[in-house]
This record gives structure tokens, sequence and C-alpha cells, in this order.
């Protein structure tokens, strides 16, 4: 199944609307399984309901968590 892509910016933006939510930011992310055995991380959408994949296809578990932390670092830096 294809997710639409949100770049960095847009990624960090809907985090901020969880946080402000009181939702704890680290379990909202999915980790799908792709056809080409990788994983992409997905985001839910705050007023939606749907699911917004941040970044690449990841490898490995851990590729997908790093690239995630690295996300509520840059968000918890530009709070």
């Amino acid at each position: 199944m294809d997710y639409q892509r949100v770049t960095e910016r847009q990624a960090l933006e809907m985090l901020k609307l969880w946080s402000v939510a009181g939702r704890d930011l680290s379990s909202l992310v999915k980790l799908q399984p792709a056809n080409n055995r990788q994983l992409v991380a997905l985001l839910p959408g705050y007023l939606d309901n749907e699911w917004y994949q941040f970044g690449e296809a990841y490898s490995c578990y851990t590729e997908a968590f790093s690239s995630l932390g690295g996300l509520l670092d840059k968000m918890r830096l530009t709070s």
C-alpha cells in the first residue's frame, strides 16, 4: 500500500500538534512492512484518519527507530 509522503518539516508540524494534544509521541509511529522487504515509518494525521510516510524505506527496525528518534529530537529542539 502506498502512503502519502510528508517532508521532515511537515512531520515535525504533525508531531507538534499531537504533542499539544498530550499524546505520547514515541507511541504514535506505526512501522509497516513494504513490499520489498523494507519498513516504512508512518505518522497518523491529526485532523483526518490517514497515515503519512516520513523518511525513506528502512532495511531494519534499528534504522526506522533511529529516524524517529532524530525527528523527536529535532521537534524538541525547535519547541
